[in-house]
């Protein structure tokens, strides 16, 4: 049996190509990208901190990202109106259609991988994922 990082590492591979000709063509890398599509498809989740934490990625290279990504009129940075520390992250109107177009690759990307899966198979292995997820943070918390 292949181990699951190994479907993990092939599912990478893949997910990148597939946004390879856009990256180009926007100039993005895949990090701007996975953080287009992470605040497109989350839009309560609208800070840097907020990707850090769902995401994984260090704050460091998130900042870094966000920045070039203001820089470049892609993203605005906006004090929250709650917190004077923390910055809200929106898509400028000039950005809207490059996200769009990102979220259609995302989508056509993901739709293959179900081929054959009936929905309920599909709806197994959701749960069976998210067990997995359960006892992997219950394993955090002991350490």
């Amino acid at each position: 049996m292949v181990p699951i990082l190994t479907y993990a590492q092939h599912y990478k591979k893949y997910y990148s190509a597939q946004f390879a000709g856009v990256a180009a063509a926007y100039g993005l890398n895949q990090l701007e990208i996975d953080i287009l599509l992470f605040l497109h498809n989350n839009p309560e989740l609208c800070t840097a901190s907020d990707i850090c934490r769902y995401r994984g990625l260090a704050k460091s290279n998130v900042s870094a990202a966000v920045e070039r990504l203001r820089s470049r009129g892609v993203l605005e940075v906006l004090p929250a109106p709650d917190n004077r520390r923390q910055r809200i992250l929106r898509f400028t109107a000039a950005a809207r259609p490059m996200a769009e177009a990102l979220a259609e690759i995302q989508r056509r990307t993901l739709e293959p991988l179900f081929d054959g899966f009936t929905a309920a198979e599909q709806q197994a292995l959701q749960e069976y994922l998210c067990r997995m997820d359960a006892n992997i943070q219950r394993q955090l918390k002991k350490e």
